[in-house]
């Protein structure tokens, strides 16, 4: 008996261990999809092959992007799962009378451009490592979807890079509200494609971006809540006519708006 009782315990860690069970996980496992789960905080998230960081109250995000593959690895400690990604197919959008240099733009807007381009990126950056974001989000603005996530972009017969985010088109002035809870990130106007542009940061490296706002009506720094009034839809930068435009990234990587509607998060 006491031989049996040292091989017990001399395992007993190795035990615990296999007892653990794999993490529950909220989102979409599709492309444009983002998923959240809760570890320990010490624990050890491996997706596709690249660890992931782990948050101080051992909350995890991972975003799939516009492609992906078939199905994709998750590591738990030792425990390997393997899940299917769904595909997507993606529309062809052409858009036509922008102003010219709007997509081709002249030497020196090209600075404008950059600058604009360096702002942005550096809000995709992480801020907030708590989490912010509430279970459900909801759509900033009411009127008609002119604007899929994924599309394949033809600007005055030009072809250019798939549509980051969704579009609403709505009439000037109508209100956008904030979709979840977060802090203001970046409140920039007149930027040379966005226009009067604003970015929310939902905590854990996820962002929202509104862009063609006629008017922001938040602080940088402030603190937002789901369904709170932000600004007004506009026309700002390059756009046809009045629309919402609302992008979401988790740090560099483009996220459907649709799925963050579709799917609750625990």
């Amino acid at each position: 008996m006491k031989i049996l009782l040292s091989i017990f315990f001399l395992f007993f860690p190795f035990f615990l261990r296999s007892a653990d069970q794999f993490p529950s996980i909220s989102g979409c496992f599709c492309e444009g999809g983002l998923i959240f789960g809760k570890v320990k905080k010490d624990d050890s998230i491996t997706v596709d092959k690249k660890k992931i960081m782990v948050f101080e109250n051992g909350e995890f995000v991972f975003a799939f992007g516009r492609k992906f593959k078939q199905s994709v690895a998750i590591i738990y400690n030792a425990t390997e799962k393997n899940f299917s990604v769904k595909k997507k197919e993606y529309k062809i959008e052409r858009i036509n009378n922008l102003p010219k240099n709007k997509v081709e733009p002249k030497a020196k807007e090209i600075k404008k451009i950059k600058s604009d381009k360096k702002k942005i990126g550096l809000s995709k950056q992480t801020g907030e490592k708590r989490r912010l974001f509430d279970s459900e989000f909801i759509l900033p603005a009411e009127g008609r979807m002119s604007g899929f996530f994924g599309s394949q972009r033809i600007l005055n017969n030009k072809p250019r890079s798939p549509h980051n985010g969704i579009d609403i088109a709505a009439p000037e002035g109508s209100e956008v509200y904030s979709p979840s809870s977060g802090k203001i990130k970046l409140v920039e106007m007149n930027m040379f494609f966005t226009g009067n542009t604003l970015i929310i940061d939902h905590g854990l490296g996820l962002i929202s971006i509104f862009a063609h706002l006629k008017e922001i009506n938040v602080k940088k720094g402030e603190l937002v809540k789901k369904g709170e009034k932000i600004g007004l839809v506009g026309m700002t930068g390059r756009a046809t006519g009045p629309h919402l435009h609302w992008g979401v990234y988790l740090n560099e990587i483009p996220i459907d708006p649709m799925e963050l509607i579709n799917h609750k998060f625990f």
